[in-house]
C-alpha cells in the first residue's frame, strides 16, 4: 500500500497543479512554469516506481491506470502549458506502460484485458472531484483530458453512467464562455449517441441535460446553435414516451420563436433544418402551431435575393415540404394563398434549376390541396404568365402546367 501511496503521489507530482486564478482571468499563469521547471525530477521518480509495478492481480491497477492515463493526456494535449519536452514524456510514459501492460495508454480503454469499464469510471471520479462547479476554470489541462476521454467512447466497450459523465458536461454546457460550451456540448454529442434509455434510469437526467441545452438554444454563435440542435435531436432519441410529446412540443414552439426574430441568415438556416426534424418526428402534432406558414412565407420573400436564396433556399423548400407531409389538412386557400404566390416569385428569380423544379413540384401539390372550383382558379391564374417578358419563367410555368396535367384526380 506504501508502495501505491508513493506512484501516485508521483503521477500528481507530475500533473498541473490548481491554478490561483481561473485560467481565462489572464494570459500568464506561474503554475505552468512550475510544474515544467519541475517535471524532469518528478518524472524521473515516476519512471523509477514503474520499473517495480507488478499490474496483474493487483487490486489497485484501475485506480493506478486511470490515473496514469489521466497524466499522459494532459501531457500530450494541445495547449500553452505543454511543449516539445512535455510531448516527450508523454511518448515515454506511453511506451513505458506498453512494455509493463502489453498495451499503451493510448489505447488501454479502447481494448486490453483490464476492468474497462472500472478504469473508465476512476477517471471520471478523479476529474470530477477536481472539476467542481468553483475550480473546474483553475484545471485547464484536466478539462482537455476529460473531454480528450469522452472524444473516442464509441470505440469503449462501457456503459455510460450520467451520474458521472453529467456534472463535467453540464458545467461545460452552462458556461459563459464560448470555448468551453462548444467542448461540452461537443462532449454531449459523443456521449448521447451512445447511450441507451435504459441508461437514464434512476435519476432526473434527462430534465437536467434538456434544461441546459434549452438555455444554450437561445445563443448567436452558428456552430454552437447548430451543434445544440444535434443534441437535442439525439436527447429526443432518448426520451421515454411519457415525456417525448411535451419536449417535443416545447422545442417546435421555442423554434419557431427563434425563426420569427432571427436576422442572421445563416443561424435561420440551421433553424429551419432543426424544425423540418421536429415536423418530421412531431408530426401532426405541430398543427397547433399556425406561425410556421408565416415563416416559410418570409423565408421566401428573402429568397429573391440570390445571396440569401443560396443559403436559405432549399431549407426553407425542404420545410414547406416536410409541412406539406405532415400538415397538409389545414391548408385553407383563403388564408394560405400567400405561399403558392411568393413560391412564384422565387420561381421568378431562382437561377438554379434544381430549385426551380423543386418549388414546380411543391407549387403542384399545393394547388392539389383544394377543391375542384379552387384549382381551376389557379390555374386560370397561371396563364397570365404568357404576358410576362421573361421566357425562363414562361417555360417554367409551361412545364408546372403539364405536369399538373398529368395527375388524375
Amino acid at each position: 500500500m506504501k508502495y501505491i501511496t508513493k506512484l501516485l503521489h508521483a503521477i500528481n507530482n507530475c500533473l498541473i497543479p490548481k491554478l490561483s486564478k481561473s485560467y481565462f482571468e489572464c494570459t500568464t499563469h506561474v503554475e505552468f512554469d512550475v510544474r515544467n521547471d519541475n517535471l524532469d525530477k518528478n518524472f524521473e521518480q515516476l519512471m523509477q516506481c514503474l520499473k517495480d509495478l507488478t499490474l496483474e492481480n493487483n487490486d489497485e491497477a484501475p485506480t493506478i491506470i486511470s490515473s496514469l492515463y489521466i497524466l499522459y493526456q494532459e501531457l500530450k494535449c494541445d495547449g500553452p502549458w505543454n511543449n516539445d519536452k512535455t510531448n516527450e514524456y508523454s511518448k515515454k510514459l506511453n511506451i513505458t506502460f506498453e512494455v509493463l501492460a502489453a498495451v499503451s495508454l493510448e489505447r488501454v480503454i479502447q481494448k486490453s484485458t483490464f476492468n474497462v469499464q472500472e478504469i473508465f469510471d476512476k477517471c471520471l471520479e478523479e476529474l470530477n472531484c477536481k472539476l467542481t462547479s468553483d475550480d473546474f476554470k483553475k484545471y485547464p489541462g484536466l478539462i482537455e483530458v476529460y473531454c480528450n476521454l469522452l472524444a473516442d467512447v464509441t470505440e469503449y466497450n462501457v456503459k455510460l453512467k450520467p451520474e458521472k459523465i453529467f456534472p463535467m458536461l453540464l458545467l461545460l454546457i452552462d458556461d459563459y464562455i464560448l470555448i468551453n460550451k462548444m467542448k461540452g456540448l461537443v462532449c454531449c454529442m459523443k456521449t448521447l449517441g451512445c447511450m441507451k434509455k435504459q441508461d437514464f434510469d434512476g435519476g432526473n437526467y434527462y430534465e437536467v441535460l434538456y434544461r441546459s441545452l434549452k438555455r444554450v438554444f437561445l445563443e448567436k454563435d452558428l456552430n454552437i446553435t447548430g451543434s445544440t440542435h444535434i443534441c437535442l435531436i439525439e436527447l429526443c432519441n432518448l426520451f421515454p414516451d411519457y415525456i417525448k410529446y411535451d419536449k417535443m412540443d416545447n422545442m417546435y414552439s421555442g423554434i419557431l420563436q427563434q425563426l420569427s426574430i432571427e436576422s442572421n441568415i445563416y443561424r435561420r438556416a440551421e433553424c429551419l433544418k432543426f424544425a423540418r426534424y421536429l415536423l418530421r418526428t412531431h408530426g401532426i402534432n405541430c398543427l397547433s402551431r399556425g406561425s410556421l406558414r408565416t415563416i416559410i412565407c418570409d423565408c421566401l420573400e428573402l429568397c429573391t435575393n440570390d445571396t440569401v436564396a443560396n443559403v436559405i433556399l432549399m431549407d426553407t423548400l425542404a420545410v414547406l415540404d416536410e409541412w406539406t407531409t405532415q400538415c397538409w389538412c389545414v391548408w385553407q386557400l383563403s388564408s394560405d394563398h400567400k405561399i403558392i404566390s411568393t413560391l412564384l416569385k422565387v420561381l421568378y428569380t431562382c437561377k438554379e434549376q434544381k430549385f426551380a423544379a423543386h418549388i414546380q413540384r411543391l407549387i403542384i401539390i399545393l394547388i392539389c390541396l383544394n377543391n375542384e372550383n379552387e384549382r381551376k382558379q389557379l390555374m386560370a391564374c397561371l396563364d397570365k404568365a404568357d404576358t410576362i417578358c421573361n421566357d425562363t419563367f414562361k417555360t417554367r410555368i409551361f412545364e408546372l402546367k403539364y405536369l399538373y396535367s398529368k395527375i388524375q384526380f
